[in-house]
């Protein structure tokens, strides 16, 4: 994917910055004569009258004319032997004029400025205009991306700043991924006089759920790689965007007036740190114990949610009626309390939409106690195991909460601040939420619980059967790609709609891999799909994703894709993929025997929020 990608929507952003500053990851030059940022990518070493410049030609004065059609946005082909995608958008508060004069003026210094470019990008303050041999119309696209935040640190209860935000730009992507316009603006009070104000947006031909998604991510970003504890900030991707600030910013939260937007900047400003002190920013995760045994009733039995090899969990509802799941961790975590704080607080830095969130902890007396977010519809095993629930899974559900998995490990694994190896994914760890996205859980258990410290292979086995890959099982070594088997397991089990090993009809079936495997081999892998499964599916689809589970299930780790790989086919309409080789197979008697093996987990009940463990690696 070009780096010019992520400038589709950024004159939208442009006009609406004031006192941020911006990340250093824009990869663009300025032209000084007109102020206009560019980028040209992927030159080529085609003459200049080529047949593929000719109809860049073609298609630049398309847009040019149709930018006098009172058109904000439009998008054109010019086919023939090259084929040539391009587009131009107007800002949303231009008027006609102003438009027309800005995509003619952006068109004729994109033909200049990018002559050996297959793609190129020209922005001004009020438009862009891009063009490229591949058809870039509506793809949802988050990468590259690009980050502003204010400058001025938030002044007063910077938690509680913290927490309206995350719920305010939370309402926001629901109202923005329905509006017809693809946006939406609010303000939300903090205290008696102060507000803060937000604003939502995405791509006009993005279907509901695929703005929802984009937003989603993108408001992950907020607390972690850029604004946590500023008073405003924006996040940027190619296809949707999301701003907050302490101010009015946007027209449509001023009556009567609008807003001057401010010219873009002559060069990128050096991106601050995404946090402020943190020893301020770990204050604002504290919890008091007296809060948290008010929310849970001092942990009356009735408030417990689930329990596991290393405390028990219960839901609790705190003054303001903010719901939590509270985790009280025992005797097991052997942490001392500076360093008890300091894994909390890196942990609390990894979020993401298919994540659960930590909002804090508690540490007093003999107490160690986390706090998250809490997920009412429980665990993916919850649906699984019960053959009426799996109904409510249709093919679309299934489809989401596979790649919505998909995403949240590949966050782990490569885009979160450290590189995290879970090591015991399964579906008692994955949650649902109301909109039934799915949220790993347990995925900084091992730094919390400081288990044990390992970097490659460990002789103590932790996890659960039948998700543990056979390198791992069998020898203690691990990677990313036992992460990968993990995965693998899951997608066949949620195709299949019962848990490996945990059916209690009279089909036999014991081992989902081998079982896949010969529905596979037999040329019948529709046979795989849960007969119960309600509504329409598309066959291709299903077998696609069998494919790409029975491809993570592969005996040797290097002939398992990466979560990068498998995002990639996931998101991919059409794609030939490799044939998959046979899955490997272990008895569990085999592990049973191994006296290394860590049988704690192995016998953790399924629950909401059963606890694991998990790895972690400095990038």
């Amino acid at each position: 994917m070009g780096s010019f990608h992520f400038f589709l929507l950024l004159l939208t952003f442009f006009s609406l910055f004031v006192h941020t500053s911006p990340s250093p990851i824009i990869q663009a030059a300025i032209d000084q004569g007109t102020k206009a940022y560019y980028n040209c990518t992927r030159n080529s070493t085609f003459a200049a009258y080529s047949s593929y410049r000719s109809n860049v030609k073609t298609l630049l004065d398309f847009l040019s004319s149709n930018s006098t059609n009172n058109a904000r946005f439009y998008n054109t082909t010019v086919s023939s032997k090259d084929t040539v995608y391009g587009s131009f958008l107007c800002r949303i508060d231009t008027t006609p004029k102003h438009c027309q004069e800005c995509v003619t003026q952006a068109a004729k210094l994109i033909s200049s400025l990018c002559k050996n470019a297959t793609e190129a990008i020209v922005w001004y303050q009020v438009c862009y205009v891009r063009y490229s041999d591949r058809r870039f119309f509506s793809t949802v696209e988050e990468s590259p991306k690009l980050s502003f935040m204010n400058d001025k640190d938030y002044v007063g209860n910077v938690g509680l700043f913290n927490n309206i935000v995350w719920d305010m730009m939370n309402d926001l992507r629901s109202e923005a991924a329905s509006a017809a316009n693809k946006s939406a603006d609010k303000s939300v009070n903090i205290i008696d006089n102060e507000k803060v104000y937000g604003y939502a947006w995405c791509l006009p031909y993005l279907s509901k759920e695929n703005c929802s998604w984009c937003l989603s991510d993108a408001i992950a970003e907020i607390p972690t790689g850029c604004c946590r504890g500023k008073s405003g900030g924006t996040i940027i991707y190619p296809s949707c965007g999301v701003r907050y600030e302490s101010y009015q910013f946007h027209k449509a939260q001023i009556r009567g007036g609008s807003v001057t937007p401010p010219p873009l900047p002559s060069s990128p400003s050096p991106f601050a740190s995404p946090v402020g002190n943190d020893s301020t920013t770990l204050e604002t995760l504290r919890f008091e114990l007296a809060k948290i045994e008010a929310a849970t009733n001092r942990f009356a039995k009735e408030n417990m949610i689930g329990k596991g090899g290393f405390g028990e969990v219960y839901r609790g509802i705190l003054l303001d009626g903010q719901e939590i799941a509270v985790k009280r961790l025992t005797g097991s975590s052997r942490q001392g309390a500076v360093e008890f704080k300091n894994e909390v607080q890196v942990i609390a830095k990894l979020q993401h939409r298919n994540l659960v969130r930590l909002l804090g902890f508690c540490l007093e007396d003999d107490e160690k106690i986390l706090i998250y977010e809490y997920v009412p519809n429980k665990s993916l095993d919850y649906f699984l195991l019960d053959a009426k629930k799996r109904r409510l899974l249709s093919w679309s559900e299934r489809q989401k909460i596979i790649i919505g998995i998909a995403r949240g490990i590949l966050y782990l694994h490569e885009d979160s601040c450290l590189k995290i190896i879970h090591r015991d994914l399964k579906p008692s760890n994955v949650l649902l939420d109301s909109n039934m996205i799915p949220k790993i859980s347990d995925f900084g258990m091992a730094r919390i619980v400081a288990a044990d410290q390992i970097e490659e292979s460990t002789g103590r086995i932790v996890g659960t059967y039948g998700y543990m890959s056979p390198e791992y099982a069998m020898h203690g070594q691990f990677s990313v790609k036992s992460d990968v088997f993990s995965f693998g397991v899951m997608v066949l089990e949620i195709i299949n709609g019962k848990r490996k090993g945990c059916s209690s009809e009279s089909d036999g079936i014991d081992d989902i891999r081998r079982h896949a495997w010969t529905k596979w081999t037999e040329q019948t892998p529709l046979e795989l799909l849960d007969p119960n499964i309600g509504g329409p599916y598309s066959g291709e689809e299903v077998i696609k994703c069998i494919h790409i589970g029975l491809l993570c299930v592969q005996e040797d780790p290097n002939d398992r894709p990466t979560m990068a790989t498998v995002v990639f086919y996931l998101n991919s309409p059409s794609i030939n993929l490799p044939p998959p080789r046979e899955p490997g197979y272990f008895k569990r008697d085999r592990i049973q025997d191994n006296k290394t093996t860590h049988k704690e987990l192995d016998n953790i009940s399924d629950s909401i929020n059963g606890i694991s463990l998990t790895n972690f690696f400095p990038r």
